[in-house]
């Protein structure tokens, strides 16, 4: 596909899913869709077989399900900020081709008597998930520690540093926070439950409310929040967010 087009610049490519080569660097960042398959693929084989089991106590103040009401979101100023069709299809294929590789690992796990209720590396608090989540990477060996209610958890916890009062997000330089809500969103069970819609019609508005903030030439900017609504709505069904893409 061609990216001529100014506003096609930020486009990734249809990605294949290939094993990690001689100068595949595990401490490395992924920086495309292609290179965070190669880091499921490199974590594949160092996932543990058989691991402890834990109580599930990262509920306990993760805080609630209720999120501030945000107004409807204006419509895009900018139209050379939305994804082209193209684009948006592959987002698409390349995150449904990073759920097939977890689900195929978990049935692996299964297999081979992986406890997906083991110890996750933090206690339930919210700071030192974030500090956690800031300064890691979001690894499968630890992502697979996590239960569908842990994950729907962190994914609450996510969505609500998306939108911090008096601090204007921008995921191309809080790129540690677009990486872990892209990651939660790949490891997710389906089908969710209603409340997790909520968490993730809340992720929708804060990303219009963010790329609406944007100039008409800061079209690299607009990418990562495009790509969570995308994903919302083509993925996760939230169809009425398609105006908005």
């Amino acid at each position: 596909m061609q990216n001529e087009p100014e506003e096609q610049t930020f486009q990734l490519q249809a990605l294949e899913i290939r094993e990690p080569d001689v100068n595949f660097d595990p401490k490395k960042p992924p920086e495309s869709g292609e290179e965070y398959l190669m880091h499921m693929l490199y974590e594949r084989k160092r996932c543990p077989a058989v691991v402890t089991k834990r109580s599930s106590k990262i509920r306990d103040n993760a805080g609630n399900n209720t999120f501030e009401m945000m107004d409807n979101p204006a419509l895009p100023p900018f139209k050379c900020l939305l994804p082209t069709p193209e684009w948006r299809d592959e987002q698409v294929k390349s995150f449904q081709a990073a759920r097939s590789q977890v689900l195929i690992l978990r049935r692996e796990l299964v297999n081979h008597n992986y406890d997906q209720s083991a110890e996750p590396p933090l206690t339930s608090d919210q700071e030192k998930w974030q500090e956690f989540c800031r300064n890691q990477q979001p690894l499968l060996s630890t992502l697979l520690h996590l239960t569908q209610s842990d994950l729907e958890h962190l994914l609450e916890m996510l969505s609500k540093w998306l939108q911090v009062k008096d601090h204007d997000t921008d995921l191309l330089q809080d790129v540690w926070l677009a990486r872990w809500l892209y990651a939660t969103l790949v490891c997710l069970h389906l089908p969710l439950e209603p409340h997790v819609f909520s968490t993730l019609r809340y992720i929708a508005r804060s990303s219009i409310h963010l790329r609406n903030q944007l100039k008409a030439e800061e079209v690299q900017r607009a990418a990562p929040y495009n790509l969570l609504l995308t994903l919302i709505v083509h993925v996760f069904a939230q169809s009425d967010f398609k105006e908005y893409i």
